[in-house]
C-alpha cells in the first residue's frame, strides 16, 4: 500500500503538536471512536470530559502509543512545525499520569497491602529517591527506576517542589504517604522528565478540598509558562480547569462535542448520562446480626502512631458502637489513612497503644483473621492486588476468606451467597469477565459486594466514590443508604468530597495534622 503524504502546515494556521487522523480503536471486539480526527495545537490545553466506562482512559493510551490503532494514525510534530511529522514517540515526550500509575507504585513497593504497615519500613525508597530515580523495587534489590536522574536540574527540582508543595515529603517512605500525597509526588516526578505533553488522568481524585484547590493553581500557573501543555481527563465537570481551553465530550466511546471551552453545551456530555432507575434494594438474608452482643466496635484511648520522628496521630480518643456510622474526614495527611490501618488491625503499632476492637483489646492473643472477618473493607487499593485471571465471582467469593485471589473452594452456599450480591447490584452478567477487564464502576461494586458478602460487623469504606461520575456516585450512595435502613453493621466511611456523603452518616470524627478536632454526632 502506498503510504500517505504527511501533510504541510498552512503558513497562517496555528503549529500543530499532535493530530489524529480518522482514527478507529478496538476493545472487547467493539469499535470505539470511530473515525475521530482530533488536532491538539500547541499552546493548547484539553480536556476530555465524560462519564465513567465512556472511553477517556482509550483514547490517552492511543494519544500515548500503549494501544494499537485499528485504523488511521496519529502525527506528532514534536520536532517543530517545519520538520516532517512522525506516528512514533521518543521516550519521555509523552507523560501520561493515572490511577494505573499510582496502584503500580503501591504493587511494586507494597506485594500486600498490610506491608505499608509493617516492620520493614526502613527498606522502603523515599519520596526523594522516588523522585531521583533511584528505589529499591523489594527489600533486597536496588532498583533504577529511569530519568530522571541523580543528576537532576537544580532550577527543574526546585520549581517541582515548590509547583506542589510537597518539599516536606521528601524524606518520608512512599509506603506511608496518603493517596493524595501521592498523586502530587507522581505529577512532580513527570515534570522532572521535561515532556513535550502531560497527560493527566482523573489528576484531582484523592485530593482534599485545599489539595485540589492548590492543584488547580499549579496546573494554572504553569499554563502560563505554555510548558507543558496537557491533556486532562475527568467525569466532573466542575474539574474542568479555567487554563483548559479547550474540550472534547465523549460518550459510549465516541465524541459528542469537540472545541473551545466557551462554546460547550451546559453540562457537556453528562446530559444525556441518565441516572440509574431507582429500585429498592434487599440484602441476602444473613445468618446473624454481625454486631450482636459487642459494647464497642473500636476503643481508642490516647493513640498515638509516629514515623522517622513524625507524629502522625497524636492522643486520639474515639468510640465507635455497633450501629453506629461515621464520617472520617480531614485533609490530605491528616492520619485518617493510619487510623484505618489500625482498625484494619494492619498496622504493628497497635500493639503499643490502648486500642481495643470487637470489645478485645489489641496484644492479648486475638489472632489478626478473627478481626479481619468481621470488617469488610473497599479502599482505592483493594482493587489493584487481584489478578487477570481472577473474575467478578472469584473477586466477589475470595471476600469469604480476607485473600486476594481466590485459593479456597467455596461451598454451593457461599456461591450462591454471592451471586446474589452481584445479583443485587445489577453485576450477575459480569460474574464470568475478568474483574480488570470492568470498568471502574462495575469494579467498585463488586469490591463492594466482596466487602460485604461475609455479612461484617464494620463495613470500613475508603473513598468508595473515588473516579467516578455523578450517577455512579449516586448510585452507590442509594446503594449504602439501603444497606443502612437493612443491617445494623457499622459503618466507616472517608471522603474529600461533602456530596459524596451517605444520608444515612450518624457521627463525624475529623482529623487535623494527626489531632481530633471533631468527634460526636453529626450536625
Amino acid at each position: 500500500m502506498k503510504p500517505r503524504p504527511m501533510p504541510s502546515k498552512p503558513d497562517n494556521s496555528p503549529a500543530p503538536l499532535a493530530v489524529f487522523e480518522d482514527v478507529s480503536l478496538q476493545a472487547n471486539g467493539k469499535i470505539l471512536f470511530n473515525g475521530l480526527n482530533w488536532p491538539l495545537e500547541a499552546g493548547q490545553n484539553w480536556t476530555v470530559f465524560g462519564p465513567s466506562g465512556s472511553g477517556k482512559s482509550f483514547l490517552a493510551k492511543a494519544l500515548f502509543r500503549s494501544i494499537p490503532l485499528v485504523r488511521g494514525r496519529i502525527l506528532f510534530y514534536f520536532d517543530g512545525p517545519e520538520a516532517k511529522p512522525r506516528t512514533f514517540l521518543k521516550p519521555n515526550e509523552i507523560v501520561r499520569i493515572s490511577q494505573d500509575d499510582q496502584k503500580s507504585l503501591m504493587r511494586r513497593y507494597a506485594s500486600y497491602h498490610q506491608a505499608r504497615w509493617q516492620s520493614f519500613e526502613q527498606d522502603a525508597p523515599t519520596v526523594e529517591d522516588y523522585l531521583k530515580g533511584k528505589a529499591r523495587a523489594n527489600r533486597f534489590q536496588m532498583r533504577e527506576t529511569g530519568e530522571p536522574a541523580g543528576d537532576i536540574n537544580r532550577d527543574a527540582w526546585e520549581q517541582a517542589l515548590a509547583l506542589f508543595k510537597i518539599e516536606y515529603l521528601l524524606p518520608r517512605r512512599l509506603i506511608h504517604i496518603s493517596n493524595g500525597e501521592a498523586r502530587k509526588v507522581l505529577i512532580a516526578r513527570a515534570l522532572l522528565k521535561k515532556p513535550r505533553l502531560l497527560i493527566l488522568d482523573d489528576p484531582f481524585t484523592g485530593l482534599d478540598a485545599a489539595s485540589r484547590d492548590a492543584l488547580a493553581q499549579a496546573l494554572n500557573d504553569m499554563a502560563q509558562t505554555g510548558t507543558p501543555p496537557f491533556v486532562m481527563l475527568t467525569s466532573r465537570e466542575d474539574e474542568i480547569l479555567d487554563c483548559s481551553g479547550h474540550v472534547l465530550c465523549v460518550e459510549d466511546s465516541r465524541v459528542v462535542f469537540q472545541g473551545p471551552k466557551e462554546t460547550m453545551p451546559v453540562a457537556g456530555a453528562a446530559l444525556s448520562a441518565a441516572p440509574f432507575p431507582k429500585t429498592e434494594f434487599r440484602l441476602p438474608a444473613p445468618d446473624t446480626n454481625p454486631a450482636e452482643g459487642f459494647k464497642t466496635l473500636v476503643d481508642m484511648k490516647k493513640v498515638s502512631i509516629s514515623y522517622g520522628g513524625d507524629v502522625v496521630l497524636d492522643q486520639v480518643d474515639w468510640v465507635m458502637k455497633p450501629g453506629e456510622r461515621w464520617a472520617l474526614l480531614g485533609h490530605n495527611g491528616a492520619g485518617k489513612s493510619t487510623l484505618l490501618s489500625l482498625v484494619l488491625a494492619d498496622n504493628p503499632q497497635a500493639y503499643a497503644n490502648d486500642i481495643s476492637l470487637f470489645d478485645v483489646k489489641r496484644g492479648s492473643g486475638e489472632s489478626i483473621w478473627e478481626i479481619k472477618r468481621r470488617i469488610g473493607c473497599v479502599s482505592p487499593e483493594s482493587q489493584i492486588y487481584h489478578g487477570p485471571d481472577v473474575t467478578c465471582l472469584q473477586a466477589v467469593c475470595s471476600g469469604f476468606f480476607d485473600t486476594v485471589g481466590l485459593y479456597h473452594a467455596c461451598s454451593p452456599e457461599q456461591e450462591q451467597n454471592a451471586r446474589e450480591w452481584l445479583a443485587g447490584f445489577d453485576l450477575e452478567h459480569l460474574a464470568d469477565r475478568s474483574f480488570l477487564a470492568l470498568s471502574t464502576g462495575e469494579r467498585r461494586l463488586t469490591l463492594l459486594a466482596r466487602a460485604l458478602v461475609k455479612n461484617p460487623a464494620l463495613l470500613a469504606l475508603d473513598e468508595p466514590c473515588q473516579g467516578l461520575d455523578a450517577r455512579h456516585r449516586a448510585r452507590i450512595i442509594d446503594i449504602l443508604d439501603g444497606l443502612c435502613t437493612q443491617t445494623s453493621m457499622g459503618m466507616i466511611f472517608i471522603s474529600h468530597h461533602v456530596d459524596e456523603t451517605p444520608r444515612s452518616i450518624t457521627h463525624v470524627l475529623r482529623l487535623e495534622k494527626g489531632r481530633v478536632v471533631e468527634c460526636g454526632r453529626r450536625p
